[in-house]
C-alpha cells in the first residue's frame, strides 16, 4: 500500500511538473492583433498592399502569425550560438520609424517589423537580442 501511495504521489509531481513548468510564451495571436502589426509595418499602405490587395500577402501573413512561429523562454539555451534577431533587419520600407525590440513583450512584440523567413524550408530559430527569447520560424505544414 506505502508503494502505491509513494508511486501515485511521485507520478503527481511528475505531472504537475510537466503542465506548470512548460516555457512555451507562444499565444495564439487573434485577427485583430494581426492587423494591428500589418498596420504599424505598412503603415497608410496597409489598405492597399495587404487588406485590399489581390495578392495573397494577407493570408501567407496571417499563416506565418498562427501557424509558423512560436516565441519562447529558454534560459537553458543562454550563451548557444542562435542567430540575434537584430541581424535578420527591419522591414521597415513603409514605416521608417520602426525600432529593434530590446526585451520581450508578448503583447507588443510585432515580428512581422523583422525579415524572417515566412516559409523556411527547415525550423529557424533565433535569440531576441539580449533576452533568453527564442523564436522558432517553422515551415508551412
Amino acid at each position: 500500500m506505502k508503494k502505491q501511495i509513494t508511486f501515485i504521489t511521485l507520478l503527481l509531481i511528475l505531472i504537475s511538473s510537466f503542465s506548470f513548468g512548460q516555457k512555451l510564451e507562444n499565444q495564439k495571436y487573434s485577427d485583430a492583433f494581426i492587423e494591428n502589426c500589418i498596420r504599424e509595418v505598412f503603415q497608410d499602405q496597409a489598405d492597399a498592399l495587404v487588406f485590399n490587395s489581390s495578392s495573397r500577402r494577407l493570408a501567407v501573413i496571417t499563416e506565418f502569425f498562427k501557424n509558423n512561429i512560436s516565441v519562447e523562454y529558454r534560459p537553458e539555451y543562454h550563451g548557444k550560438g542562435f542567430d540575434l534577431v537584430s541581424t535578420l533587419g527591419l522591414n521597415n520600407k513603409h514605416n521608417t520609424l520602426l525600432k529593434i525590440d530590446s526585451d520581450y513583450n508578448k503583447d507588443t512584440f510585432n515580428p512581422l517589423k523583422y525579415r524572417f523567413p515566412m516559409n523556411p524550408r527547415t525550423k529557424e530559430m533565433y535569440r531576441l537580442d539580449n533576452t533568453d527569447y527564442i523564436i522558432s520560424i517553422y515551415p508551412s505544414k
